[in-house]
């Protein structure tokens, strides 16, 4: 949405993005490789760090909404956020809420279309249409595009990326994503990343990196997320102003 996000709070310069422990729960008939997988790759214009800069008060913070409390409409708990979903091109489709027993229909797993999430102030809790009598129509799976391989693009959710172990070029060991940053037209912009602790870095703190995905060769499931920059590129850059 354009600024799909309904809250004024969540659409003004207050934003920054935020949270503790990332969640990577994710729904069944996706896992995690243990190696990373193939994928095709094509020519795609890099950043310029130098000039490319984000801007946290034009943003939300993927990890901030993880865990939040999931209202119905008439403010009823449903459940909690468990994940964000993702299209292959880097747009958010839907939410993924997790139940937790709320609505009489055990701990199930629903797919929200973000379009129909409402974000409350300072990210306190989320808004979306589920009730016990409309429970059925929030079914995971419903509306996902079908793939034509395991390598085929497809949607794919936050903790398949939050946690990944960041390589530079020529995989060179650097950092783990800690979070991610959407605009408020929910285009995934940004990576957040941590160094490892062998990784001498500047100033230390986080850092962030434009998003790069599938053609760039980074494939939902694969272990490493590599960044297309070298070690040079990366020794000036600033932290980025990220408050947990």
């Amino acid at each position: 949405m354009s600024c799909n996000v309904k809250s004024a709070s969540i659409c003004r310069p207050l934003l920054t993005a935020a949270l503790t422990a990332g969640i990577l729960a994710g729904f069944p008939g996706y896992s995690r490789a243990a190696a990373d997988v193939p994928a095709k790759t094509v020519e795609v214009r890099t950043l310029d760090l130098r000039s490319w800069k984000p801007d946290p008060s034009t943003g939300w913070s993927v990890k901030k909404l993880i865990g939040k409390k999931v209202r119905g409409p008439t403010g009823k708990n449903v459940g909690e956020v468990d994940n964000i979903v993702f299209s292959p091109e880097g747009n958010v489709r839907e939410l993924i809420v997790s139940t937790g027993g709320f609505l009489g229909v055990g701990d199930k797993n629903l797919a929200v279309k973000w379009s129909d999430v409402t974000v409350g102030p300072g990210y306190e809790y989320v808004t979306t249409p589920i009730t016990a009598e409309s429970v059925k129509k929030y079914g995971l799976f419903d509306g996902f595009p079908k793939t034509s391989g395991p390598l085929a693009p497809r949607d794919w959710r936050a903790s398949e990326l939050i946690g990944d172990y960041v390589n530079l070029k020529g995989n060179v060991p650097y950092a783990f994503i800690r979070d991610l940053i959407v605009s408020e037209g929910g285009e995934l912009k940004a990576v957040i990343v941590t160094p490892d602790v062998g990784f001498d870095h500047g100033q230390g703190g986080y850092y962030a990196y434009p998003f790069y995905g599938y053609q760039h060769g980074w494939h939902p499931g694969n272990a490493h997320y590599n960044l297309p920059y070298g070690k040079a590129d990366i020794m000036e850059l600033l932290p980025y102003a990220y408050r947990k």
